[in-house]
This record gives structure tokens, C-alpha cells and sequence, in this order.
């Protein structure tokens, strides 16, 4: 929970509502002191997508998979019609706070390259 206004910094907030979105619904508060309204940061502002489907995405791509297999992964499995620059720029944003060693990102080429295997066989069976 929001503690001070992000604006002026003072302690004195209430809150004011819910913000509805098409992606989600947010708390909205008011500081008493300069009058502003304002929502919770959380590093998803001004976000089209769902988080849930962001960080999905920049763990497919820091994992090892190309851009061109996580946006058909996201639109076959949870119908999300994504652009490649647009994960790619997710990637950049978003993909320094994973944490991942040498070890793991070669573990996981190897576990996303097998994979990919594995859906291209299936897809040439259909």
C-alpha cells in the first residue's frame, strides 16, 4: 500500500476509488495536501498487456526462446496477439530483474531449444 503522495510526499493520502482498465482494476488515492490523484506505482504503468503476460513473455525470452517462438507460445496458449518489437522492448525493460548465472542460461537454451523441438514436431503431425 501507498504510504505517501508520489507528487509532494506527504503522509496524508485517502484513498479514492478503483481506476478500471481493460487489463485490470488499480486503487486510486487522493493526497490531501496537493490535491492530486494518483495510482499505486508498480513498474507496469501505461501497459497494455496484463503483467502476468509480460513476465511470462521476458522469462520465455531470457530462458533462451527466439521472439518469434514466444509470440506464437503467447498467441497459441493464451491468445495474445503481441508484435516482435514490442517483446523485444519488454525484454529490454523487464529482463534485468530476473536473476539467471551462465549455468542456468545454458541449462535453459538447452531445456527452450528441446522444446521448440518438440512443438515443431507436433505442429508438422497436424
Amino acid at each position: 500500500m501507498v504510504e505517501k503522495c508520489v507528487f509532494c510526499g506527504h503522509p496524508y493520502i485517502v484513498k479514492n476509488g478503483l481506476r478500471k482498465r481493460k487489463v485490470r482494476t488499480k486503487q486510486s488515492f487522493l493526497c490531501l495536501k496537493c490535491g492530486k490523484q494518483f495510482v499505486e506505482p508498480d513498474g507496469f504503468e501505461r501497459m497494455r498487456y496484463k503483467p502476468k503476460d509480460i513476465a511470462r513473455a521476458v522469462h520465455m525470452c531470457n530462458d533462451g526462446m527466439s521472439l518469434w517462438d514466444v509470440k506464437n507460445h503467447l498467441w497459441q496458449h493464451d491468445g495474445v496477439k503481441v508484435s516482435r518489437s514490442t517483446l523485444s522492448d519488454w525484454c529490454k525493460k523487464y529482463g534485468v530483474f530476473l536473476k539467471s548465472g551462465k549455468k542456468t542460461r545454458e541449462a535453459n537454451s538447452n531445456w527452450a531449444a528441446a522444446l521448440r523441438r518438440k512443438i515443431r514436431k507436433s505442429q508438422r503431425k497436424r
